[in-house]
């Protein structure tokens, strides 16, 4: 009988663990059960899951510490 291994993740949304399966490939979407946030796999050994950039609608992606420094800029 074959083991199965299974390897594991963690989300970088909400913390939680993540099965990502037998064979992971660079740039495989996943789905967190906890959060529903959609990962993708960046880096196999060891297994690193990341958000997926999503640009808004202009084409530009959302980038929130560009909003953070213009607040600080100020003071």
């Amino acid at each position: 009988m074959k083991s199965i291994k299974k390897r594991m993740s963690r989300c970088p949304s909400c913390g939680e663990k993540i099965s990502i399966g037998e064979n992971p490939k660079i740039g495989q979407y996943i789905l967190c059960s906890i959060c529903d946030e959609e990962v993708e796999i960046i880096n196999l050994d060891p297994i690193v899951l990341d958000l997926i950039y999503v640009p808004d609608e202009s084409g530009y992606a959302i980038d929130e510490f560009e909003f953070w420094d213009k607040d600080w800029k100020g003071m």
